[in-house]
């Protein structure tokens, strides 16, 4: 499998780098993060290259970082700044891949394709995980799954599973009869789903929100930027009543793969309602877990193991009406691909 390598990947939380270096996997790339002496984040091939030691089990020195097999240490760049055995020499080949990085929405980004093509620009707007004030946010969270992130993908752009796989957690019995519109705008996707007169979904019954009984209409609006950025709002508003009268949960979550079978899924919830109410923050964090590892995940795990390792397309798998969003975007990720590899 090929990677989209020229675009940005969430290596991690801000919160999740500290100057005592740490590893990641990226696109099957161990990837060193740790931070400098200035407080910048630093990303460096984690591998020695003179006798391949994990160079995240070093010291950090100012922003180098030393092997912690035989005391090369490493600058920003990537280049030997140190050879304690021959201080003098600094040996042209000893030197790891330096890659771009940004730091924005508590995320920290990274950049694994040529360093010269990097645009912060085009980095996805998550700017609400910053807004403490206006909104209630849950934990920073992450999940390590046993699934290729395409599949991942798949399923968070049809919403439409939700009255079947998450009937009691996500979704409710309104989803198969409510309306979609999806737009692609270059590399992004955005769909928009109306579910109109259903039950309240969990995820808002356990805030109480409305007398029991109360119907409501119930919306999904959602938007992917390749190759893996994924924002959803979702909401209810009393059947008939403007959705501004209604009440809004918004979600980021993140797909960082590790290689073609697993991938690092990083999310966070923020709302504008029972914004004190800590039980509930801890409610909807364990719905929101157990609908992501007891029935997405188990759903997923079977999915991949039927394809096989088979080609998505060479499938030809059946298309639905809710299936647009994510067909949209796979032939977005074939189209960068086919662009990256000629």
């Amino acid at each position: 499998m090929s990677f989209l390598k020229n675009c940005w990947y969430v290596a991690a939380w801000s919160s999740e780098v500290s100057e005592n270096p740490v590893c990641q996997t990226i696109i099957g790339q161990p990837v060193l993060l740790y931070r400098g002496e200035k407080g910048q984040v630093i990303a460096l091939g984690d591998t020695c290259p003179h006798r391949f030691a994990p160079l995240h089990l070093g010291k950090v020195f100012g922003d180098q970082i030393q092997c912690p097999y035989h005391g090369l240490r490493f600058g920003a760049d990537g280049k030997c700044a140190h050879n304690p055995f021959d201080p003098q020499v600094k040996p042209a080949a000893a030197s790891v891949n330096s890659y771009p990085i940004v730091e924005s929405d508590t995320f920290i980004w990274i950049w694994m394709g040529e360093p010269e093509k990097a645009d912060a620009t085009s980095i996805p707007d998550f700017h609400w995980l910053n807004d403490t004030d206006g909104y209630t946010m849950t934990a920073e969270s992450h999940l390590i799954l046993p699934v290729n992130y395409e599949l991942i993908i798949d399923n968070l752009l049809d919403l439409s599973h939700g009255q079947f796989l998450h009937p009691a957690t996500l979704g409710n019995e309104a989803m198969t009869g409510g309306s979609t519109k999806t737009v692609q705008t270059g590399t992004q996707v955005n769909s928009y789903r109306w579910n109109p007169d259903g039950e309240i979904p969990t995820i808002f019954a356990l805030a109480n929100l409305y007398d029991a009984g109360t119907k409501v209409d119930f919306w999904n609006d959602m938007r992917w930027n390749a190759p893996s950025s994924y924002f959803l709002e979702v909401g209810v508003t009393p059947t008939g009543e403007p959705r501004d009268n209604g009440f809004h949960l918004g979600s980021a979550h993140m797909l960082t793969p590790i290689d073609e079978t697993h991938t690092i899924y990083r999310y966070r919830l923020f709302r504008n309602f029972a914004r004190e109410n800590a039980e509930y923050t801890a409610g909807i964090e364990t719905v929101v877990r157990k609908a992501f590892t007891e029935e997405d995940e188990p759903m997923l795990v079977q999915v991949q193991a039927r394809m096989r390792g088979r080609d998505f397309w060479s499938l030809k798998p059946v298309s639905l009406k809710g299936d647009k969003a994510a067909i949209l975007a796979r032939r977005i990720m074939d189209k960068l691909l086919a662009e990256q590899d000629a």
